[in-house]
């Protein structure tokens, strides 16, 4: 006798972005990742690491770009 399965939050905090979410938004906004970069004075390689999860951006520019994107 088993208990049942209950889904897990993908989320603990709502409204915080993971990778693919903020990839899509930012093309929502109708700008590119590089564009997205070049707005916020941010380096492309970053952006994308972070959004890879490569970057766990937990300090330096890394996390400048993780508060940009909504994934902190």
């Amino acid at each position: 006798m088993s208990k049942p399965r209950t889904k897990v939050a993908t989320s603990v905090i709502s409204g915080v972005r993971n990778g693919e979410q903020a990839k899509a938004w930012v093309y929502s906004q109708g700008m590119t990742l590089r564009q997205f970069a070049e707005t916020h004075r941010l380096t492309f390689r970053v952006v994308s690491e972070v959004i890879r999860g490569v970057n766990k951006g937990l300090y330096g520019e890394g996390h400048r770009a993780a508060k940009a994107l909504g994934m902190k």
